[in-house]
């Protein structure tokens, strides 16, 4: 006799989608799904050059809204999706939104490359710290400074700093 043995499938595995009843948890996931939702959305518009228009409602019945290049444009683009846009205004406003935020990508970009140069300093400089030898003051517990002490410290310390 064979006996067969089932695998677990290991690796992602996706929860089934349902209703949320809990309102403290509607709250938690809006406030988490909605940033991303404009991510994805901002990301089309750039990457593909896509006009989007979104509007969501809260679970407290507030409207959020993306749009791209313009409410407007996207709305006459609904109303008419045959209708190239014709008006020299609108091609305007919408060359302008797209170079303003390509511009803001751009610094976003610069924005988060030295964010990551930041962090990369501060784990050099935490690595140095743990191998670095550690001056007196380092040493000692300032939870077990009687008060005099402390006053000694902040004395000695004080005539360390120029004024």
């Amino acid at each position: 006799m064979i006996k067969v043995v089932e695998k677990a499938i290991k690796g992602w595995s996706k929860d089934p989608i349902q209703r949320i009843d809990s309102q403290d948890d509607l709250y938690t996931i809006f406030s988490k799904y909605h940033q991303g939702l404009y991510k994805n959305a901002s990301e089309l518009c750039t990457l593909c050059g896509f006009d989007v228009g979104i509007i969501i409602f809260s679970p407290t019945n507030n409207p959020f809204s993306f749009w791209h290049p313009s409410m407007e444009s996207i709305i006459e683009r609904y109303r008419n999706p045959d209708q190239p846009l014709i008006s020299d205004y609108d091609r305007v406003v919408e060359t302008n939104v797209r170079a303003k935020i390509e511009h803001l990508n751009r610094h976003l970009d610069e924005v988060l490359n030295e964010k990551e140069q930041i962090k990369d300093g501060e784990k050099q400089l935490d690595e140095i710290d743990k191998t670095r030898e550690k001056g007196w003051w380092e040493q000692i517990s300032l939870e077990s400074l009687n008060k005099e002490q402390v006053k000694e410290w902040k004395t000695f310390f004080k005539t360390l700093v120029p004024k």
